[in-house]
């Protein structure tokens, strides 16, 4: 469900902000989101498989538990591919970034190569909004790290808590 209203939000947010949008910046964007949706469908499954193996670990005897504790390392190993996608995101959007910022400066008429200052004056007053444009792939992949690091967290935190024996 939050997954949902997550998606949700950044689609309604998306398309306010993205209407000046480069392809590449588009592309950063929507690379984030694919990556946050099939991370989370991955994590979803992986703690729907943690919760059926801790239900049977309670009621398990000794000689089944070593199985069980095994299974649960090997789910808690799984989950680590959900912390690389989280960590990954925002170097996509920065990667988005630093696209749109070397557009700015090079093309169509950009800061390349000109060094009057009137130009330069005239460049940056007509292109403050593309610019702060640019930094909208980073700000995205900053806030799905932050909800996939938390998804990662929950499942590690959880299987992390039962192998240790507490």
């Amino acid at each position: 469900m939050l997954t949902v209203a997550i998606i949700f939000l950044a689609t309604v947010f998306g398309a306010t902000q993205t209407q000046n949008f480069s392809l590449v910046g588009k592309a950063m964007v929507l690379a984030i989101v694919l990556i946050y949706l099939i991370t989370t469908i991955y994590g979803g499954l992986i703690s729907w498989k943690t919760d059926k193996v801790l239900d049977e670990l309670k009621e398990a005897d000794d000689g089944q538990a070593g199985r069980l504790h095994k299974q649960l390392a090997e789910l808690n190993h799984q989950a680590d591919h959900i912390s690389f996608a989280a960590n990954e995101c925002p170097y996509i959007g920065l990667l988005g970034a630093i696209t749109g910022i070397y557009f700015f400066m090079t093309g169509s008429g950009g800061l390349g190569g000109a060094l009057d200052p009137a130009h330069i004056k005239e460049i940056m007053s007509s292109s403050l909004v593309g610019l702060g444009i640019a930094f909208i792939p980073t700000i995205t992949g900053v806030f799905f790290r932050s909800v996939l690091s938390w998804q990662h967290h929950l499942i590690e935190h959880e299987v992390t808590y039962v192998l240790k024996g507490y």
